[in-house]
């Protein structure tokens, strides 16, 4: 009987160890890139707080990016601040390539590895946190499981992301007003990590820092109408960024600043893209391979393009969409070959404005057009118009039918001014009726990409920008301007398209410091699926036929994008690709002169091209044009103007 106890307490002392070395292996999980350089570890604590770490290495050294930060979630129910594992599964290694409409790169690889994990708290609720690793990055969701029609409340994350000693470039989050948040304010830095915002309302996604020698940019990705648009908090002690929601006074309070749905619910991806270089930071898609597949089964009829636009340029004159001006631009858009022609504010009330006569007209021209609206709604205070033509839903699909009858290709919506859920389910449900008319979008005063290009491939361009209306509303814009447009390409840019409103070389309300050379550089510099031509027909007549050349040839959508050189707030030298062309958009950010260097190892070995390099001239409202052969061992150094900028068109030699 002895013999039988001690037996007995040696069975339950092994039961109780391999227990607890059990429970030991499951407070801590391993998961990797496909290619191995990129770790990233979750961790639960002894009290059960959940905290995730990624690295990045070859395997002889480790740099931690984001050293241990806080995961959880408070739904006004239940707590998920303090849990206990339940399972763990990898899911699947996904290798699957998938086509854009517009942007960076068309052909994408969307490679990666998926972890699953199920937590309970201490009430058994339970929450799933699904993670993948990519070459360029991880990512984080969560997931309410269970089912129940009835409505849940989150009310914030606990989410946040440590970041090691370095500098960042961040975005001030906007004061709430009429106008915004619209994310239209300067990009700033350089400035160490950890840096408060100027003000209480935060900083915007997406956000940069550079830690370790190596690159992070954090943003969120496939928000859908069922939460809200997050941000990150205005202090981050020690370098903790957190995740919060909307202000309570964005649309004069209309909303709630929480999220709510039933369950099962499925929370945005939060997204973090790493690398050696700021090449992997600005080539990345990682926000649409995170995004949800295209909803339209076939996208044949979405196409990029460039577009004339007569608003800019009249604004002090307020003779911006007169019928005849608008006919003149019409007409210089059939001249340079570019797909559309913008309409913008005001053309339900102008003076012999007929809508049909002008569609009509801009079809004999062979020229696409494209209409402004106000988002409209109950707590929208701006009066231009049309307004409220976007807001409900059946008055919306009434008049998307009725435009699109009268061949009207696509709508440019404007004036959200919130990041609350009920604005996220705005902008799906636009994205989801257009679609079914067959119309574009272009979002004007509005949040930030999320990957909703690859869910609605009609989601041609996106604001969320201060952009070349600067040059109208903001007297301070061309001091900062240099400095922003330098910084926007690692940040802004990367997540989605970004409708500047490039080369304008005439003066509005405030006058340009950058170089003519530096505003038609923007044409490539930056990224989006329709680009619109801000300036006068007549400004874009006076200049040199090279250049007037570049305009008619320079593509909206790309097959690839390298970035050559640059460092944010300095300088930054893109080429982009287009079937056998590539162009290369360079801009100097600086208040100096530079000699900047143009490598085209790039290009494809065995062939050469003719290139027109057009850069600044002898003041920086001249163009210094010359053509020569090139190669993949060719480099050429190029003289830049203090804010300067040049353009290259590479044509293959057949």
């Amino acid at each position: 009987m002895k013999d039988k106890k001690i037996y007995l307490i040696a069975n339950l002392f092994l039961v109780c160890f391999l227990f607890s070395c059990t429970n030991k292996l499951k407070t801590d999980w391993e998961m990797r890139s496909p290619d191995g350089k990129i770790v990233a570890h979750l961790h639960m604590t002894e009290s059960g707080q959940l905290t995730y770490q990624v690295s990045m290495g070859d395997g002889n050294e480790k740099f931690v990016l984001v050293e241990d930060s806080p995961l959880g979630i408070i739904r006004k129910d239940q707590h998920f601040d303090t849990l206990n594992f339940v399972s763990h599964e990898r899911l699947k290694t996904v290798g699957e390539s998938y086509n854009l409409s517009t942007g960076k790169r068309l052909l994408n690889r969307n490679h990666y590895n998926e972890f699953s994990f199920r937590f309970k708290n201490e009430n058994g609720a339970l929450l799933d946190i699904i993670c993948r690793t990519y070459d360029d990055g991880f990512a984080f969701k969560y997931i309410f499981p269970e089912s129940d029609e009835s409505k849940y409340i989150v009310e914030r994350e606990l989410t946040g992301f440590d970041l090691p000693e370095g500098n960042a470039w961040m975005q001030p989050y906007d004061k709430p007003t009429a106008y915004a948040p619209a994310y239209e304010r300067n990009y700033e830095g350089e400035m160490p990590v950890g840096t408060s915002s100027p003000g209480e309302e935060g900083w915007c996604f997406p956000a940069l820092y550079e830690v370790n020698n190596h690159w992070v940019l954090i943003s969120e990705a496939n928000l859908k109408g069922n939460f809200y648009g997050s941000h990150l908090a205005a202090t981050a002690e020690n370098g903790l960024y957190k995740i919060v929601p909307p202000l309570e006074n964005e649309a004069f309070g209309y909303g709630h600043v929480y999220a709510e749905s039933h369950l099962p619910w499925e929370m945005p991806w939060r997204m973090i893209i790493v690398g050696d270089e700021l090449a992997d930071i600005l080539e990345s898609n990682l926000v649409t391979h995170l995004a949800d597949s295209s909803q339209i089964n076939d996208p044949s009829w979405i196409k990029s393009g460039r577009a004339s636009w007569a608003w800019w340029s009249g604004y002090l004159d307020n003779t911006n969409d007169t019928p005849e001006k608008l006919r003149k631009y019409i007409d210089f858009a059939h001249e340079m070959s570019w797909e559309y022609s913008l309409i913008d504010a005001g053309w339900d009330y102008r003076k012999g404005f007929d809508l049909k006569e002008m569609a009509e007209y801009a079809r004999s021209r062979n020229v696409k057009l494209l209409l402004w609206y106000n988002s409209g709604g109950p707590i929208n205070r701006v009066n231009a118009g049309p307004r409220d033509k976007m807001f409900d839903p059946e008055i919306r699909r009434e008049e998307m039918k009725r435009i699109a009858a009268l061949g009207i290709s696509g709508v440019k919506i404007d004036f959200f001014s919130s990041d609350k859920q009920d604005f996220m389910r705005l902008y799906n449900d636009i994205l989801k009726d257009a679609a079914e008319f067959k119309l574009l979008v272009n979002f004007h005063g509005c949040t930030v990409p999320r990957g909703w290009s690859r869910t609605y491939p009609n989601l041609i361009a996106m604001e969320s920008v201060i952009g070349e209306e600067g040059y109208i509303y903001h007297s301070h814009y061309e001091n900062g301007a240099p400095l922003h447009c330098t910084i926007l390409p690692f940040t802004r840019n990367v997540v989605g398209p970004m409708d500047y409103t490039p080369v304008a070389f005439s003066v509005q309300q405030v006058p340009h410091k950058t170089s003519y050379g530096f505003e038609l550089a923007l044409s490539v510099v930056f990224e989006t699926g329709i680009i619109h031509f801000a300036d006068q027909v007549e400004m874009y007549k006076r200049q040199p036929a090279g250049v007037l050349q570049f305009l008619k040839d320079v593509p909206a959508a790309w097959d690839d994008t390298r970035l050559l050189s640059g460092y944010p707030g300095d300088d930054v030298v893109l080429a982009r690709q287009k079937g056998g062309d590539w162009y290369i958009g360079g801009i100097n950010g600086e208040d100096i002169n530079k000699k900047i260097e143009v490598d085209f190892g790039f290009l494809d070995g065995g062939e050469n091209y003719v290139a027109t390099i057009i850069a600044d001239g002898e003041d920086n409202k001249s163009f210094n044009i010359s053509t020569k052969s090139v190669s993949n061992e060719s480099v050429e150094t190029i003289d830049v103007l203090p804010i300067g900028g040049f353009s290259i068109q590479l044509k293959r030699i057949n």
